[in-house]
């Protein structure tokens, strides 16, 4: 430990960087962001894991990273667009697992709205949002393979691996220097059509058997006119919506595992576009 407080500025204002970056992943990571979890405590798991990375992460074999530290943190400007760039850069990697969760959640939401479970929405203490229950149930259980998949461990050792392809603070001259815009509106929209495509897929089972319930329940609605299906078609969409999800779960399973790895993936090759690699 004496060493640690043998650094010297320039190798705190590493560390700070670093913390900055994992902090920004933090933000959206599946499980760590959870609402449930104090911020104290998500403070203290980044600033333990950019303790440990920091010493590798500045290091530079020509002896010139403790010096790049501090001139990225020489003036407020200069400091301010390298604790911007790795805010960035860390939700971003971070994001291309929260996919995972995002997806799980809209695919809830949209089986809740054919099954009418979507009427007992209740606060979800995760998200600060009114969701479904169904979109609840989804994203524990996301969050349940997730961790079985060992999804928490590989997210991390890919964040840490992120600072030889991305060195701390470079992300900043590269935000100085310009980022394509066509480059980050093409994250943006990779981001946004992996959420939908995985909540389609979710959704698209129970969908399908709620489409011909609906259909059925109108059939016979036409040929027993005095049955009330109001009444009873709630029960039997609730019913069918419910089974198809759980007859589903298996394959829902093997989807969260390709999405877990296609993110790790998408996270290598923006850290490899960034990185010039």
């Amino acid at each position: 430990m004496a060493e640690l407080f043998e650094y010297s500025t320039s190798s705190w204002a590493g560390w700070f960087l670093v913390f900055t970056r994992i902090s920004g992943a933090m933000m959206v990571l599946p499980i760590f962001s959870s609402r449930t979890i104090p911020a104290r405590i998500k403070a203290a798991i980044a600033a333990l894991i950019a303790l440990c990375v920091a010493p590798l992460a500045i290091a530079d074999p020509s002896g010139t990273g403790t010096r790049q530290m501090g001139e990225l943190m020489a003036t407020p400007l200069a400091g301010a667009v390298s604790i911007c760039g790795e805010l960035a850069l860390g939700w971003v990697l971070g994001a291309t697992a929260a996919v995972l969760m995002w997806g799980a959640h809209l695919g809830g939401q949209l089986i809740g709205q054919d099954s009418g479970l979507a009427f007992g929405q209740v606060v979800d203490p995760t998200t600060g949002q009114a969701t479904a229950p169904t979109a609840n149930l989804m994203m524990i259980f996301a969050g349940l393979a997730f961790l079985a998949l060992e999804g928490h461990r590989l997210v991390i050792l890919a964040l840490c691996g992120s600072f030889d392809a991305v060195p701390p603070g470079s992300i900043g001259n590269i935000l100085i220097h310009g980022v394509p815009l066509t480059t980050a509106a093409q994250i943006t929209s990779e981001l946004g059509s992996q959420t939908w495509m995985l909540g389609l897929q979710i959704a698209f089972p129970a969908s399908i058997a709620l489409l011909v319930t609906t259909v059925g329940l109108g059939l016979m609605a036409r040929m027993i006119p005095e049955m009330n299906v109001f009444a009873v078609g709630f029960a039997v969409r609730t019913g069918v919506g419910m089974l198809a999800l759980f007859m589903t779960l298996p394959f829902i399973a093997d989807l969260f595992g390709a999405v877990v790895t296609t993110g790790l993936q998408g996270s290598q090759m923006i850290l490899s576009g960034l990185g010039g690699n």
